[in-house]
């Protein structure tokens, strides 16, 4: 068999042509399309006739059924899903039942059936790094980077490190915004700024009055520097997969992804956890937006993080990160005993009895992360979609300091 193009669309070339260097912070590039889903028809009786599959004489053949009009309380694009699913074909009863496959409380398989495609675009190579690791029951299709000429696309700059730009540019963008950088030495920016050779972005003075470029320029020019050398490679005859390898992991690019709902639901379960790379997060929450505006109400209901399934702090005890807040990780006091051990007669403010009993002192409960943290808090200031935007409402994001916010968390 011999293998031949099929009508592709054309390259991107840009021979020639000067790099532009567009820069974006954070997820404001990010943009998650769920494209379709399916299948629609049916699929509610065909899944129910499925999961009963095990009694009775005869196959189930709900989806035979007659549809049922006893819907009127929806609005018109919510029964509009519910006839074409089938949904109003089912009894309450059954109905359940077909809900207690999405909340894992029966056999999963039927959800396999279901599958979602989304459009990713806006988001950086470190992202689809991570994100193509599904590898049972997903499938993706990646913009080619040895197919097209990138000199132009854009970079993302992660939070951390525009707010190192904003701390060394001394403004009172950080305090205003009540944001955190996680600098604790600035010694080696400095130093590596000092032997940067002079372009345009002279604007800082360290100790001894030495003109340095501030952070930013320096990274924005590190980008142009590479851009062009990329371009120079590109035109004088490197292939476009070779030069390839002088682009940034922040370089922003697009991809398909495919998901059986099964899938879809545990990779979620996994990226929903503000624990995780902050990029692969968002975009976690801004599918689960998308399912929610798109999809009947059963199919987001159970979409979630295993912390928010369980109501606890379910990676607390991963040494990488402290963990989000969202939920108590339950630490210990000060003096190794847990918050029950302070609580004996209702009151916290009490002493521990395990400490009085061992004739020690211990007044009041303090809280003590018990496990040694690889990061601090501050180098994962993740993003939270807007309650708003998760409904529906324009993208916005709450910005953090790597800790949920107090007014948001779960006690």
């Amino acid at each position: 068999m011999s293998f031949e193009d099929k009508g592709h669309r054309p390259h991107a070339i840009h021979t020639g042509e000067v790099p532009r260097n567009p820069i974006n912070y954070g997820p404001e590039a990010l943009n998650v399309t769920l494209t379709t889903w399916g299948p629609q028809d049916n699929i509610f009786p065909v899944m129910y006739d499925a999961l009963v599959a095990n009694w009775g004489e005869f196959p189930s053949h709900t989806f035979d059924s007659d549809w049922r009009y006893d819907q009127a309380h929806l609005d018109g694009r919510l029964a509009l899903l519910e006839h074409r699913t089938g949904w109003n074909k089912l009894t309450r009863v059954q109905q359940d039942y077909v809900e207690s496959a999405f909340a894992g409380k029966t056999l999963p398989q039927v959800l396999e059936g279901i599958k979602l495609h989304f459009t990713i675009d806006g988001c950086s190579r470190a992202f689809t790094h991570q994100n193509v690791r599904t590898r049972i029951g997903a499938a993706f299709m990646q913009h080619g980077g040895r197919d097209n000429d990138w000199r132009h696309r854009a970079w993302t700059m992660p939070e951390t490190i525009r707010r190192a730009c904003v701390a060394m540019e001394e403004t009172d963008e950080l305090h205003a915004l009540d944001q955190d950088h996680c600098i604790i030495d600035w010694e080696p920016i400095d130093r590596h700024l000092d032997k940067t050779p002079a372009f345009d972005g002279y604007n800082y003075s360290d100790s001894t009055g030495h003109r340095n470029p501030t952070l930013r320029a320096a990274i924005e020019h590190y980008l142009q520097e590479g851009r062009e050398l990329y371009a120079a490679l590109v035109d004088a005859g490197i292939p476009w997969q070779d030069a390839r390898r002088l682009l940034t992991m922040g370089t922003q690019t697009y991809i398909h992804d495919i998901y059986d709902y099964l899938s879809f639901k545990g990779m979620l379960a996994n990226r929903l956890e503000h624990i995780m790379d902050w990029e692969h997060n968002c975009v976690a929450q801004l599918m689960v937006r998308e399912v929610r505006m798109k999809c009947p109400p059963l199919m987001s209901k159970y979409l979630m993080s295993h912390s928010d399934a369980s109501k606890s702090a379910k990676f607390a005890g991963l040494e990488s990160w402290p963990p989000d807040m969202k939920y108590d990780p339950n630490f210990p006091c000060e003096c190794g005993h847990t918050k029950a051990n302070h609580d004996y007669d209702g009151d916290y403010r009490h002493e521990c009895s395990v400490c009085v009993n061992e004739g020690r002192r211990c007044s009041s409960f303090k809280a003590k992360d018990p496990l040694p943290r690889t990061h601090r808090s501050e180098q994962n200031p993740f993003f939270i979609l807007a309650p708003d935007a998760m409904a529906g409402g324009p993208i916005a994001w709450i910005s953090t300091n790597g800790t949920y916010p107090k007014s948001m968390r779960v006690r």
